[in-house]
C-alpha cells in the first residue's frame, strides 16, 4: 500500500513579497537621519539666539539685480495648495493606470503625511526665540519636493533617472528660490527636506510590503549618487545664470556658496535617495 502526499501551496504564498531586513534598516536609517537633523535644526536655529540670528542673516546669501529676483519669485509663486492637490491626483492616477496599487497608496501617504507634518510643526508645535515668526519647515519647499518625489515613485524604471534629475532641479530651484526671495531661511528648506525624506522612506517601505511579485534584482546606487551631485550643481548654476551673485567679501562668499550647496544638496539628496530606494524595492 502506497501513501501519496499532496503538497498544496496557496496562490497567495507564491506571490507573497518577502522584504529583507536590509530594506527595513534602510528605511529606518533614513527616518532616523531625518528626525536627527530636524531636531538639530530646531535646537540650533530656532531655540538659540545666535543660531536664529545667523539663520536670518543667511537669507541674504544671494544678491543680484531686481529682474533676477522677479524671475525667481514668479517661479516660486507657482507653488500653492492647489499644486499639492494636483501632485497627489496626478501621481496616484499614473500609478493606478499602471496597476501599481501599492505605489498609489504609498504616494497618497507620502503627500498627505508630509504636508500635514509640515503645517502642524510650523503652526502648532515649533516656536522661534524672541518675537521672530517661525517658518520652519518651509511649505513651499515641501510642496516642490513632493512634486518631485511623487513623480519619482510612479515613474517606470527606465524613465526614473531622467524624472529624478528634472524633479530635483525643480525642487532645488524652488527651495533656494524661497531663500533668494527672503521668504525662508536656509534651515526652513533643509527641515522640509527632512520631513519629505522621512515620509518617503516610510511610504516606499509600505509599498514594498504590500506589493506582490519578486523584488527587483538590482538598483543603480552609483547612478543616483551622480545624479544628486549633478542636480545640486545644475540648481546652483540656474541662479548664477539668472544673474544672482554671492553676497559679501570673498570669505563670506565662500560661506555663502557652502550654504547654497548644502541647501540644494539636501533637496537633491532627498529626491535621489528616494529614487534609489524605490528602484531597489519596487517593481
Amino acid at each position: 500500500m502506497t501513501t501519496r502526499s499532496i503538497h498544496v501551496t496557496p496562490q497567495r504564498e507564491h506571490n507573497a513579497r518577502r522584504v529583507p531586513l536590509s530594506s527595513v534598516l534602510w528605511a529606518a536609517g533614513a527616518i532616523a537621519v531625518a528626525v536627527g537633523v530636524g531636531v538639530m535644526l530646531v535646537r540650533i536655529f530656532l531655540h538659540t539666539w545666535t543660531g536664529a540670528d545667523w539663520d536670518t542673516r543667511l537669507m541674504g546669501i544671494l544678491g543680484g539685480p531686481p529682474e533676477a529676483f522677479g524671475r525667481i519669485m514668479r517661479f516660486v509663486q507657482t507653488v500653492s495648495p492647489m499644486t499639492v492637490a494636483v501632485t497627489l491626483l496626478v501621481s496616484m492616477g499614473v500609478a493606478l493606470a499602471r496597476r501599481r496599487y501599492a505605489i498609489a497608496a504609498a504616494t497618497g501617504v507620502l503627500v498627505v503625511g508630509a504636508t500635514l507634518t509640515t503645517q502642524v510643526l510650523k503652526y502648532q508645535v515649533l516656536d522661534r526665540v524672541g518675537t521672530m515668526q517661525n517658518a520652519l519647515p518651509s511649505g513651499h519647499s515641501t510642496a516642490a519636493l513632493l512634486w518631485a518625489l511623487g513623480a519619482v515613485l510612479v515613474a517606470p524604471r527606465a524613465w526614473r533617472p531622467a524624472v529624478t534629475l528634472v524633479g530635483m532641479v525643480v525642487a532645488c530651484t524652488i527651495g533656494v528660490g524661497t531663500i533668494a526671495g527672503r521668504w525662508h531661511r536656509p534651515s526652513d528648506v533643509v527641515a522640509a527636506a527632512c520631513v519629505c525624506l522621512g515620509w518617503a522612506a516610510g511610504a516606499v517601505l509600505l509599498a514594498a510590503l504590500r506589493q506582490r511579485g519578486p523584488r527587483p534584482t538590482r538598483s543603480r546606487g552609483g547612478l543616483y549618487l551622480g545624479l544628486a551631485v549633478l542636480g545640486t550643481a545644475l540648481s546652483c548654476a540656474v541662479f548664477f545664470a539668472l544673474g544672482f551673485t554671492l553676497a559679501g567679501q570673498w570669505i563670506e562668499r565662500i560661506g555663502a556658496f557652502v550654504v547654497l550647496a548644502t541647501v540644494a544638496g539636501a533637496c537633491a539628496g532627498t529626491v535621489a535617495w528616494t529614487a534609489w530606494y524605490a528602484e531597489r524595492e519596487l517593481r
